[in-house]
């Protein structure tokens, strides 16, 4: 009788025995196509000093220091079988200097997320600071205003609002486009060592996706990080929550909607 064997070259999540390797459309190892994702994005500025002491080793905040908050329902999605969740980011503008690499874009300083599998694969697979919480669909009022939030256990993390949509013309939505180019999600993969001595891994990753924007919106927004959680009231994401919640919004500078395609593309390490 012989042990598991693992295969060269082959992609494995626990348990490994049993989840089959990532090599067709029932997961999300080949890339991953989501057929629409509805987003709204609140963003502002804040302290650039105060960002910087919350990234990783390589990255460096850019100034002035900017915020965005992205409220996501992800639908469509292939290695759910057409399933999908919701999902909060929030993003710091950044670029990365390594020893070899350079990038720039947006650092994910975490994602809450209402669905483990998509929270499995971002951790394990992208270094994405994936987190649990409860995320309802938006709530639109009258078809105007729309509002959003996540919370833990009840009690509430963060919340958005907005509202004044006017739809954007083709040509400015190929314009955001072109802005884009050459920017990436970025993330940062981090697993501690079993006796908790250090890391097992650690290093930067690019994360790149092509994106088809169907439709989109300029609107006004606001946010709020509630702040002040009791750790018995949110055990995984109170001192999460209350350390965003100090940084201070000196400026809503941007609100968007929009309504895309999206395909998820191999990442890689930077170093």
């Amino acid at each position: 009788m012989g042990n598991f064997e693992f295969k060269d070259n082959e992609n494995y999540f626990m348990p490994m025995s049993l989840l089959p390797p990532g090599k067709d459309g029932k997961n999300a190892l080949v890339g991953a196509h989501y057929n629409e994702n509805k987003r709204y994005k609140v963003v502002y500025r804040t302290d650039r000093e105060m960002i910087q002491k919350l990234l990783p080793p390589g990255f460096i905040a850019k100034d002035p220091g900017i915020i965005s908050i992205c409220f996501a329902e992800c639908r469509g999605i292939d290695y759910m079988a057409g399933g999908g969740y919701n999902l909060v980011c929030v993003d710091a503008d950044v670029e990365f200097r390594g020893k070899r690499d350079y990038a720039e874009g947006s650092y994910a300083l975490v994602l809450w997320m209402d669905k483990f599998y998509p929270i499995l694969l971002g951790r394990e697979l992208l270094g994405a600071a994936k987190l649990m919480a409860d995320i309802p669909d938006a709530f639109v009022y009258n078809n105007e205003t729309v509002t959003f939030y996540a919370a833990e256990e009840g009690t509430r993390l963060l919340e958005g609002k907005l509202w004044n949509f006017r739809e954007k013309t083709k040509e400015q939505i190929e314009a955001d486009a072109k802005a884009g180019e050459g920017k990436c999600w970025l993330g940062y993969k981090y697993f501690p060592s079993v006796d908790l001595n250090g890391a097992d891994v650690s290093y930067a990753t690019y994360l790149p996706t092509e994106n088809v924007t169907k439709r989109a919106w300029k609107c006004d927004g606001d946010f709020r990080f509630i702040g002040d959680i009791e750790w018995t009231h949110a055990p995984l994401s109170w001192n999460v929550a209350n350390t965003l919640a100090k940084l201070p919004i000196y400026e809503i500078v941007d609100a968007e909607a929009w309504i895309e395609s999206s395909i998820y593309m191999p990442n890689r390490k930077l170093l």
